[in-house]
């Protein structure tokens, strides 16, 4: 459970860090009519971030879930 439990820890942080932060500044400048000048590479990194914790949910549900039926993966 320790290892799925940090596969969402890392995907917190990618919303906390990255999704959020970028999604934020996109959207506050386009309500003040002027979009940031990167807001296309905001974009991106917030589409890799959010790719990323779609791929990792998969291990991290897997892994906290068998924990404790299978001793392999720390039950």
């Amino acid at each position: 459970i320790g290892i799925g439990g940090g596969l969402g820890w890392i995907m917190l942080f990618n919303v906390w860090g990255i999704i959020w932060r970028n999604n934020k500044a996109i959207i506050g400048g386009t309500l003040a009519g002027t979009p940031p000048a990167n807001a296309a590479t905001l974009a991106r990194q917030a589409f890799l971030a959010s790719r990323t914790n779609f791929y990792l949910s998969f291990p991290m549900l897997f892994l906290m879930g068998s924990s404790y039926h299978y001793t392999l993966f720390g039950g």
